[in-house]
């Protein structure tokens, strides 16, 4: 067992390669990208038709007036009629990504609302060309983009499998971050490419974690690294807010 320091020294964090170096120095961090998140069940319910040529999303089908719930943290930016949807809903998230919803009979959110992970946004209907209630579920790589990616990969990185329970998520895997300036490294080795940079406590969904170099700060050591798909990189398990050097519920890698 271990207590998370909250704390850590600047020059114990520096040395240990996880906080950017100070002016002047050698090596300067990278510009920070926006994180991943850590993702909710969209909705409960039968996956009906997945992804593929001429079907962007996936969908999901239920009773009428099942709940739909935002797939992530983020802002509404579309929620109204649509030709082909009936209604709908577009959220973007704080990664950039954004997640649209259709064929919804209500829709429970606002253009510019801010919405959390797994907040109700609006329940299920079979608005618009639809053969029956369900919800039409897209994941796109920004707001630009014409064509949606695929959404099983997309919410899989986030720690979602389809069918899912809304509020069931997969035990022991999500976590917070804590501090500043943190460095996602492609490897969980200290001189491993530096691939992003939290700039505060991230939501993380970590699939698994495994060994590696060994950090020390304020007296701990720990060589147990998380894997976080959606960064596409490794965290020391100092930086994971939990009080066990190694994650209970997370397989090794």
């Amino acid at each position: 067992m271990r207590t998370t320091p909250f704390r850590l020294l600047a020059a114990t964090a520096v040395a240990a390669g996880l906080l950017p170096l100070t002016a002047g120095a050698a090596e300067a961090a990278p510009p920070a990208k926006p994180a991943g998140y850590a993702g909710s069940c969209p909705a409960a319910g039968t996956v009906t038709q997945g992804w593929h040529s001429g079907h962007d999303g996936v969908d999901i089908a239920n009773n009428r007036g099942t709940p739909i719930y935002s797939a992530g943290p983020g802002t509404v930016i579309v929620s109204g009629p649509a030709s082909g949807y009936g209604q709908w809903i577009r959220i973007r998230h704080d990664d950039g990504t954004v997640t649209e919803y259709g064929h919804m009979y209500e829709r429970l959110v606002s253009v510019n609302q801010r919405v959390s992970s797994g907040q109700l946004i609006a329940r299920m209907g079979s608005e618009g060309q639809s053969t029956g209630p369900h919800l039409h579920f897209e994941a796109h790589s920004s707001t630009s983009s014409t064509r949606g990616m695929d959404p099983g990969p997309y919410l899989s990185a986030r720690g979602v499998g389809l069918p899912c329970t809304p509020g069931g998520g997969t035990p022991g895997t999500n976590f917070t971050t804590w501090g500043t300036s943190v460095r996602v490294r492609a490897d969980a080795r200290l001189n491993a490419a530096v691939v992003r940079t939290l700039s505060g406590p991230t939501p993380v969904h970590v699939d698994c974690q495994k060994r590696g170099d060994l950090v020390e700060a304020e007296g701990y050591k720990n060589d147990a690294w998380s894997h976080i798909p959606a960064l596409g990189g490794y965290v020391s398990n100092i930086y994971i807010d939990h009080p066990d050097a190694w994650l209970p519920g997370v397989r090794t890698c």
